[in-house]
């Protein structure tokens, strides 16, 4: 087991894409119909042990984001394409991903997700969803989430 560490990542958020040929639809939220929705996509996070940043050790792909008001409620969902075809698998044992969405520089929001064991070799869907603490205000306000820097494990599968 080695400890490895990504990168911070943001995305703007705004309203769900348009169909469009050509490009995939919008995998989250889960069901649009539910009520409006603020989205966002990051294309990669990729986790480097220290001193190795030109070797990723696992990451997390296609990244989307969306933040749904369903009646007085708020839910989060997100949804990924792991990505073990690099130096070996990942775990989020050490602290799980967070995901800080903001309006402008102030965090208004925090979600944390222990997404699941990242094999090596495998491009596998991964999704999680979640009920979040959220002001009417601060949910029409948010126009940015984070993706700070986290620990991660790996396992090194070089052949």
């Amino acid at each position: 087991m080695v400890e490895c560490r990504s990168l911070p990542q943001m995305c703007l958020l705004g309203p769900m894409p348009p169909r469009t040929p050509g490009r995939s639809d919008a995998q989250v939220p889960s069901d649009a119909s539910r009520g409006e929705s603020k989205y966002g996509r990051i294309p990669f996070v990729y986790f480097y042990q220290e001193g190795l940043k030109a070797d990723p050790t696992f990451g997390l792909l296609d990244i989307e984001i969306a933040i749904q008001r369903r009646g007085a409620a708020y839910q989060f969902e997100i949804y990924c394409i792991g990505d073990g075809y690099q130096s070996g698998h990942g775990s989020s044992a050490p602290q799980p991903l967070s995901i800080e969405f903001r309006v402008g520089a102030r965090t208004v929001a925090t979600a944390e997700w222990r997404y699941p064991t990242i094999l090596n070799g495998h491009m596998d869907a991964l999704t999680f969803s979640a009920p979040i603490e959220l002001t009417e205000g601060d949910f029409r306000e948010i126009d940015n989430a984070l993706l700070p820097s986290v620990c991660a494990e790996a396992t090194i599968c070089l052949e």
